[in-house]
């Protein structure tokens, strides 16, 4: 059985075991041994780092890479495009989730970790700094009804859990994230996915947990 080591915060877990579930693989979703980083952990993945994933031989670290090895051992469904330009689009489009959409969205840790008060000026910032940046999508993605065409691939796996701990965030701190028609359409196609709404409802309970343990915000 393959151990899939995470945490339920995490979006880049998330993208990971929506595909796993997309792809009926058996596995066993484990929270590292003794946290990640740790000497017995890297014992396992060596990285260190979550998610990770040990299938036999293999010990797998960074949730694209995992992404892929998937997608090469279980295509079936294939999440990979057959045509390579829609290929290269679809790791595009990770890729700028890993480097601007996420971070965007992760801004908002420090300030709750160091315990700012919901109505701190400091999220007002946040919340308009995220929307601008999930503007960036609406020229790049498709939307019909999926990011790159009419089926589902890894870049729907990806975000996902992203525009949902997104919205959450938003509205925990009085604000909303703007959304353009696009990317609306393409939210609404995202949540009808069985897979992904539950990685979904995963991640919202966990980040409310996560939040309440420095902050009092309203759910």
């Amino acid at each position: 059985m393959i151990q899939f080591f995470a945490y339920p915060e995490s979006v880049f877990c998330a993208k990971v075991r929506i595909a796993l579930d997309m792809k009926d693989l058996d596995y066993a979703e484990l929270p590292p041994p003794d946290g990640y980083g740790s000497a017995a952990y890297k014992k396992i993945v060596p990285a260190g780092s979550i998610p990770g994933l040990k299938d036999g031989e293999a010990a797998l670290s960074d949730s694209n890479a995992i992404l892929e090895y998937l997608e090469e051992t279980a295509p079936s469904p294939a999440l990979l495009p057959e045509h390579p330009i829609e290929r290269a689009k679809v790791r595009a489009l990770m890729g700028l989730h890993d480097t601007r959409i996420e971070p965007s969205v992760r801004a908002f840790y420090a300030p709750i970790k160091a315990g700012k008060p919901p109505r701190d000026e400091v999220y007002k910032q946040l919340i308009n700094d995220m929307s601008v940046a999930f503007e960036r999508l609406e020229d790049m993605i498709d939307a019909e009804p999926y990011a790159v065409g009419h089926h589902v691939t890894l870049v729907d796996v990806a975000y996902a859990t992203t525009f949902s701990q997104a919205q959450q965030l938003a509205g925990m701190f009085g604000g909303e994230l703007m959304l353009k028609p696009k990317c609306q359409h393409w939210w609404q196609a995202m949540q009808s996915l069985s897979h992904a709404a539950t990685s979904i409802d995963i991640n919202r309970k966990a980040m409310q947990d996560w939040v309440a343990k420095f902050i009092q915000v309203d759910a």
